[in-house]
This record gives structure tokens, sequence and C-alpha cells, in this order.
């Protein structure tokens, strides 16, 4: 059995909407009345196999909900694929599957279409905001307008929004894909509202696009910078776009002039002398924060880069204080891209020392500051470079 209306999922519109799409051209007013539908239809033909695993609810539809059985869902997504009329790879490419990297702090990720974006950013699916003229002209929902931020179309430079102006939702699952509302039947073309240009420009840079002040990095790259900036600058689950787009403007002085300051105020702060003092004492998490975005190597990560940068022309170039800070294994590990099982190595063959004596049979956690910063970094120099490191000759320590 075939539905009568089948649709072709568009490259850049989202699982849901699809499906949403299918129900309601074969007439179905809502999701859960198709699902039984479609439930009758595959139990017919196929025992029963699939009754089990078909979603009851269209939020738990897409790829990355399956928690259970990935084979399952891809068998009900076959499934819906042959019955909608087209082809398993055709609804693989429009899914949202869980990644296989995680960003900083232990973020798990979404994949698709070979970007990888922070869990975090999806919006629920109530709350999905719409473009009025994107949804006038083709009459589906982008799968960009499910991530938090991406707040303007940048095809049209105009602000997403999710309700009229009568106060109704604009809810996916209620609404259809038209250009009015399904309350009162108002124009959406009639509440268009112009984006900001620096909220414009935030969202045509994430949706890959070139724009003149923002770096120019892979996509997932992108997502991972907008990520990095709501832990670490903002400190805000919603970032402004017109301080992200300035920060980022004056990149990498913007980030230099906040290490600086940060260690300015440790000291005035401090209760200890600097030689005791670690490095989380004066930057905190930095190094946690920056370290996969969603990429740990210098040539991938701007900002692990500009980090390193900085502590080695104040270290090794200026004979900067900062090289008596105290670090761990892990925060080791980060800057020189290796691992803490590598770190231990280093200080096995003598290749790195510690701080501090250590007794001969003395077991040291990773989280324990017993390095010193500028051994670290002239370990870097001398062992760890890269092709996209920020020098171009070697000082060793002895």
């Amino acid at each position: 059995m075939r539905y009568l209306v089948r649709p072709k999922p568009k490259s850049d519109e989202s699982l849901e909407s699809f499906m949403l799409r299918v129900a309601r051209g074969n007439g179905y007013s809502d999701f859960s009345t198709f699902i039984q539908s479609a439930k009758s239809s595959v139990i017919g033909s196929s025992a029963g196999r699939f009754e089990s695993f078909l979603p009851e609810d269209i939020a738990s539809a897409n790829l990355h909900h399956s928690q259970i059985s990935s084979r399952r869902r891809i068998d009900m997504l076959r499934q819906f694929a042959e019955l909608a009329g087209c082809t398993l790879s055709d609804l693989l490419d429009i899914c949202l599957a869980r990644g296989a990297v995680t960003f900083s702090k232990r973020r798990v990720s979404l994949y698709r279409q070979g970007v990888n974006i922070p869990l975090d950013e999806l919006r629920p699916l109530h709350e999905v905001p719409v473009c009025p003229s994107c949804i006038n002209e083709n009459g589906y929902r982008r799968q960009l307008w499910h991530f938090r931020s991406y707040t303007a179309c940048h095809q049209h430079g105009i602000s997403l929004i999710n309700h009229c102006r009568c106060g109704a939702s604009l809810n996916m699952v209620e609404q259809e894909f038209s250009g009015s509302c399904h309350s009162c039947g108002a124009s959406l073309l009639e509440q268009i509202e112009n984006a900001s240009d620096p909220e414009l420009k935030l969202s045509a840079w994430l949706s890959g696009e070139t724009t003149e002040h923002l770096p120019s990095v892979a996509q997932s790259h992108r997502w991972g910078l907008v990520h990095w900036f709501r832990h670490y600058v903002a400190f805000d689950d919603c970032i402004a776009e017109d301080s992200f787009f300035s920060y980022f403007k004056a990149w990498p002085d913007s980030l230099f002039e906040k290490l600086k300051s940060d260690f300015t105020k440790a000291i005035e702060l401090a209760v200890s002398p600097l030689n005791e003092m670690t490095f989380q004492d004066v930057f905190g998490d930095l190094l946690i924060v920056s370290c996969r975005l969603p990429g740990s190597a210098l040539a991938d990560n701007i900002v692990l880069r500009s980090i390193v940068k900085f502590l080695s022309d104040e270290v090794i170039d200026k004979g900067s204080v900062l090289g008596d800070l105290a670090i761990n294994s892990i925060e080791a590990a980060i800057l020189l891209n290796t691992t803490t099982g590598q770190i231990a190595s280093l200080y096995d063959q003598g290749i790195l020392q510690t701080k501090y004596q250590l007794r001969s049979s003395q077991i040291v956690a990773v989280t324990a500051p017993v390095f010193r910063l500028s051994d670290v970094l002239c370990c870097w120099l001398t062992s760890y470079q890269s092709e996209t490191s920020n020098r171009r000759y070697l000082v060793s320590k002895w």
C-alpha cells in the first residue's frame, strides 16, 4: 500500500515537517490518527513486526530519539518511506541522528548531512518558529528553524515568529503549513519584521554562508563557537546576536583582552602567592570549555589555537609569571592535544617534570595540578607542534 498523496522530502526540510505534510496531504488532521492508520497498513503486510516501535507522537519520531533498538527505528523509516513513495535514503538525509562526537562540557551532539550540532541547540517541537515568507512560498518547515541560535531567515532577511498577533501559537503540530494563522485566519505575511543586522548575519553564518567579520570555519565548528560563547563568555542559554557578532568581529583580541582581565582580577583577589596558584584559579574551566568545538586539534579549533598562542606569547616571549601556574594532567593533555595516558608517559620518561617532588610510589590523580604551565608549553614547542601552530621555530627548555 502507498498513500495517494506522496510529496517529496526537501533537502533542507525537517523529518517532522515531511511526516506532517504526508499525513495532512492524505486527509489526516493529526499525527496520532495518521500513525494508527499506518500501523494498520503495516500490520496487514508485515504481521505486526512494526507495531511496537512506530512512534505514537511526532515529537519522538526522529532518529536521535531511538533508545533501545536503532535497527527498529531504521525499519520504521523504511516502512514509512515505502508508504510515502520515497526511498529510505531520502528520509535518512533529513533525519537528525545522534552524533559520534561530543562538544565541550560533555554536550551530546546531533548529526545531519555532515554537520554536528550540540543537542541543547534543539528547540522543543512546539516552540519551532517559522519564516512567513518561506511557509507561503514553499509550504514546509526548514530544519534550521529547529535550532535556538538560528533566529532569522537569512534568505528573506526577516525574523522568525512563533506566535500570531492574535496570540495563537504557530506550533507545527497544530498549524497548517500555510501562510495564514490556523486560529484567526490572519495572514502571516502581514506580521513580517525585518531582522537586525547581527541577527541576520549570525543566522546566515550558521547556515554555512561566508559572513564578513565571522570566522570562515567548518559548519560544525560554527555551532561549536556558539556553544563556547554561550558557556564561557555570555554565561546564558540565550545569546545576544549583537554581542556575539561584536566579540568575533574583534577576534582574537577580544579573547586576549578577557584572558588578561581574568589574570589581573585573579592577582588582585588572590589569597595565595602566584607560585601556589593553579591555572583554574586564574582562568576557571577555560580549557575544558574550549577543548572540543567539536574538534580538539589546533587545525580545527580556533579558540584553542588562540589560547595556546596567548599563553605561549605571554610565557615564552614575555616571561610572564603565568608560567608558574600549576595545571593538571587533563589540562596538559588539552594543550598538547593528546591523552592523559600520554602525559603520564611523558612524566615517566622525564620529558615532562612535575612542579612538586613526588614520591616514587605516589599515585597522582589526573585532576591534581602538579605540572608547571611553562614546562607544558615548552614541551609543546619542542615536541608537539603541528602545521597550524603559531611558531616557526623550536625553543628548548634545557
